[in-house]
């Protein structure tokens, strides 16, 4: 007469079992996945984040048009873009990707600010160009190299030797960058989205 009570009995152990297996699974799973396989999704973020953030000491800067920049670029969020050998090909386009993004901020478009650095001076040809940037900060044959320096990151080329986009928020800390040949649309949601999160510049 037991017989029949202990089958049910461990049926009822086996299915009670199976239903906290089936509860536990996801957690197991996500634990395994992030801490043993490191399977961590992405950021969301087309651009790298720069972790952690770094700040930048910047030095007093003249632009081409004679302006002063002392401690930075105001309170904006800054594109910096580096050109060690004048501006190439590549950096002008980048350069237009960057005005681009900055006009199509719409009502946001104040709260960003475009900067060209260059350590070379920059050839005639290069400046009848930049006649379409009046919006563009351009700095040119400067060569300290402590101011690249705080620019350079691990497992990327010398800073200047590609035209890469750094992203430097209102409080002077570089936060993110772009390779050379970024997908301007990808990068205008990421500026739209850093914007929208935070109320600063």
């Amino acid at each position: 007469m037991n017989l029949p009570d202990t089958k049910s009995l461990f049926w009822h152990r086996v299915k009670f079992l199976a239903l906290i297996a089936v509860f536990l699974a996801p957690f197991v799973g996500g634990w395994l996945a992030l801490y043993v396989f490191e399977l961590r999704p992405p950021s969301g973020n087309y651009g790298t984040l720069v972790e952690p953030v770094r700040k930048i000491d910047w030095p007093v800067l003249e632009s081409q048009s004679g302006e002063v920049f002392s401690g930075g670029f105001g309170r904006k969020w800054t594109f910096v873009l580096f050109a060690r050998d004048g501006c190439r090909e590549q950096c002008r386009d980048n350069l237009f990707d960057m005005r681009q993004i900055r006009t199509l901020l719409g009502r946001d478009t104040l709260r960003l600010q475009n900067v060209l650095i260059s350590a070379a001076s920059l050839d005639e040809k290069t400046r009848v160009y930049l006649r379409e940037f009046p919006n563009l900060a351009v700095i040119e044959d400067y060569r300290d190299p402590g101011l690249y320096r705080q620019f350079e990151l691990p497992g990327l080329e010398p800073v200047g030797n590609s035209p890469r986009m750094y992203l430097v928020d209102p409080d002077q800390n570089l936060m993110m960058h772009y390779p050379p040949d970024s997908d301007e649309k990808r990068v205008l949601e990421d500026i739209k989205k850093l914007m929208k999160l935070s109320q600063i510049g």
